[in-house]
């Protein structure tokens, strides 16, 4: 029995201080566990940090670098489409040197060649020819797309032939061509402008006193299927590539389908034989030239 008490004393002994020692290992344990909880959290929050650090980095280096790339692109089409615009802007028009051609003594016709090299820009403008000692009255004119024609001055009063004459142009105003109204401007041209000179002859047969007067018969035809309230040409008198004399002819009320025969009398000292030429001076673009198709002899729209 004394054996029995012994083994039970020693295993209470063994259960307390089995029990002691967890005890006392926990109380030890805890500032281990305290401190490595604290570095466990200091861990995870610098983790924390670095990650949230990396992504505002990331995040202002891929928007630095985006922002960088838009702004180079609106920079590229900023820079296309002033090229653009460049590339649609009408060219200035080509003016050759002024010329000049005796009428009679004291009289002369002043001209310049001038080209419009714009398929899609028409202008309009005032022009006027300076020389020595002065300039001529100030004109109104006009250039349609691709056209190349004379602009003059014709039988001015000149006490000698002009010197460092040439043609200058002012309140230039350009206009492009309505895609809404035009859709090709060639076949608009090609059917405006379809008014042919079916003959023109050069003759010097009429006596005046001892003089013999130049004439010229010119036929006209309008193969549009517009009617003209008063289209105007300048008539030139080439002897082979040199002008020779300028004047200007106008058909009234010139109807579709219409042929009409014009006669020139030529001034002053003209050659034996010539070649006559003619440029239209129509203005297609402005709807004051055309008469009005519903009525017959038409409505005058400049009144």
């Amino acid at each position: 029995m004394v054996e029995e008490v012994k083994t039970k004393i020693s295993s209470e002994y063994r259960a307390i201080d089995a029990d002691y020692r967890r005890k006392v290992a926990i109380v030890n344990a805890r500032p281990k566990l305290a401190r490595a909880g604290v570095i466990f959290w200091a861990g995870l929050d610098s983790l924390l940090l670095l990650i949230f650090v990396f992504g505002v980095v990331m995040y202002l280096v891929s928007g630095s670098f985006a922002e960088s790339r838009t702004t180079a692109g609106l920079l590229a089409n900023v820079a296309a489409t002033h090229t653009d615009v460049i590339k649609a802007a009408p060219t200035v028009l080509q003016i050759e040197d002024a010329k000049s051609a005796s009428v009679t003594s004291g009289k002369y016709d002043v001209f310049a060649a001038v080209r419009n090299p714009n398929s899609e820009w028409y202008a309009t403008f005032d022009y006027v020819f300076v020389y020595e000692g002065g300039q001529t009255e100030v004109m109104s004119g006009f250039m349609n797309p691709d056209d190349y024609r004379l602009l003059s001055a014709i039988n001015l009063p000149f006490e000698r032939r002009p010197t460092s004459l040439r043609l200058v142009i002012s309140n230039q105003v350009w206009h492009r061509v309505d895609r809404h109204v035009i859709a090709d401007t060639d076949i608009f041209l090609a059917e405006h402008a379809n008014i042919t000179v079916e003959q023109a002859t050069y003759t010097k047969d009429v006596t005046l006193g001892s003089e013999q007067i130049a004439r010229s018969a010119i036929t006209l035809s309008n193969r549009t299927a517009y009617a003209y309230w008063n289209p105007e040409f300048l008539v030139k008198l080439m002897r082979g590539s040199t002008v020779v004399s300028l004047t200007r002819i106008s058909v009234p009320e010139f109807k579709s389908g219409e042929t009409r025969v014009v006669e020139v009398r030529w001034l002053g000292e003209v050659p034996p034989s010539g070649t006559v030429v003619l440029e239209p001076l129509v203005f297609y673009f402005d709807p004051a030239v055309y008469m009005d198709p519903n009525d017959e002899t038409g409505l005058d729209v400049r009144r």
